[in-house]
């Protein structure tokens, strides 16, 4: 075997020392000045109570036990007293006869769109914006889970696709198929109207589609005397329709069992915010009432009068209570520095150098604090945007010495 070199190994030495040397120097700066940072966010911090109960509305089912029927509204929308809520038909090819009319009313009302905008240059571009933000909307609501508004969605992008299809023809290519669908619609139209009947809405009301027994069990009214365990122990009526119910008014309920020392803390009136799963945000609430105590326990019931339509299908459920909230820019803890004059605040690192920024405190964390920008008297504009802390700074959070204007390498 051949022997190396001395200056190969000369050189294999060089380049050893200084591979130790370098990461000596970095271990040395670390522990002499050691300069970590992170960026500032806003952030909301909650203090939330676990609950699990029954969401409550004064709601009526609609008696009806028919299965060929079409209806006539989507969850949580509002009917007018004596409007269709579904069209029950004698036979399954009247249904079948009212399906292919909607049908071709909807196809004859696209071609009538697109005959207009194919003498209309701009209505004609539209449709691609259209068709852009209807493909937006279908993802948004698939992302989300939202499938009863993607049915919808889908129906829209599909119906502008064939408006755009058509839109960029001739009229008179348009105009043949247009008689034909009006020929067509006005003879089904005879067949199909004496072949079907309506049901009408008792009263003016919100719409829902599922029953589930417990109408007529848990109502606003019962709510005054129930307990903790009846409200446990409630079982559903049987009761159930094909059509679905109505609920009156736009007040809704949740009533849950609370522990009774915490209950105790309640007061009538008092405003909360509840966050049920399925419900993309927290829903206002205020205290209806607390009920006595039962076995260490009492029943109180929340109310709201807003976004019922979000919690129509909704009955046994677990829900967050939101006791407290405090929203403002994330910190570390350890981040926090006093000022000579007693004040608070925080070195952010912009570009090389340390900047001292005032703040006040809002909320403290485990481990982090929020904060918000403190009082600032600059006399010039610059020093005023210099000195504000905003979200995506980068504070500093560990470092020996610190002062305005200090470089850190």
């Amino acid at each position: 075997m051949k022997s190396s070199p001395l200056s190969t190994k000369l050189i294999s030495a060089f380049l050893l020392l200084a591979v130790v040397v370098y990461f000596g120097v970095q271990t040395w700066q670390y522990f002499v000045d050691p300069e970590t940072t992170t960026p500032v966010y806003v952030y909301r911090a909650e203090k939330t109570l676990t609950l699990d109960g029954f969401v409550v509305r004064d709601e009526e089912v609609v008696a009806c036990g028919e299965t060929l029927l079409e209806l006539s509204h989507a969850e949580g929308e509002r009917v007018a007293k004596g409007k269709p809520l579904a069209t029950v038909y004698r036979s399954a090819q009247a249904l079948s006869d009212a399906q292919l009319l909607a049908a071709l009313r909807e196809q004859l009302e696209q071609l009538q769109y697109a005959q207009t905008a194919s003498l209309d240059t701009e209505a004609a571009l539209r449709l691609d914006t259209d068709i852009e933000n209807n493909m937006v909307a279908v993802r948004a609501a698939f992302a989300g889970g939202k499938y009863a508004d993607l049915e919808a969605d889908v129906s829209s992008l599909k119906a502008t696709i064939v408006r755009r299809e058509y839109a960029y023809r001739a009229p008179s290519d348009l105009s043949g198929r247009i008689r034909e669908l009006e020929s067509q619609i006005a003879s089904l139209s005879g067949s199909v109207g004496s072949a079907a009947r309506v049901i009408a809405a008792p009263f003016a009301g919100t719409y829902s589609a599922v029953t589930d027994g417990y109408e007529s069990v848990l109502t606003p009214d019962a709510l005054k005397t129930l307990t903790p365990s009846q409200l446990e122990t409630a079982a559903p009526s049987g009761a159930s329709s094909t059509v679905g119910k109505l609920i009156r008014g736009s007040r809704w309920y949740y009533a849950a069992p609370v522990e009774a020392s915490v209950a105790r803390s309640f007061t009538e009136g008092q405003a909360f915010e509840l966050a049920f799963s399925g419900v993309d945000f927290a829903l206002p609430v205020t205290v209806s009432s607390v009920g006595d105590e039962e076995n260490g326990r009492c029943l109180v019931v929340f109310q709201s009068s807003r976004f019922l339509s979000a919690v129509t299908m909704l009955r046994a459920q677990s829900a967050e209570l939101i006791l407290e909230s405090h929203t403002g820019l994330r910190i570390p803890k350890n981040a926090l520095r006093i000022a000579e004059d007693g004040g608070l605040g925080v070195y952010c690192l912009i570009g090389r150098q340390a900047y001292f920024k005032p703040v006040e405190l809002i909320y403290q964390g485990e481990d982090y604090c929020l904060v918000q920008p403190g009082t600032i008297d600059a006399a010039r504009d610059s020093d005023l945007v210099l000195y504000t802390l905003r979200a995506n700074d980068e504070v500093i959070v560990t470092a020996t010495t610190l002062f305005n204007g200090k470089v850190v390498e």
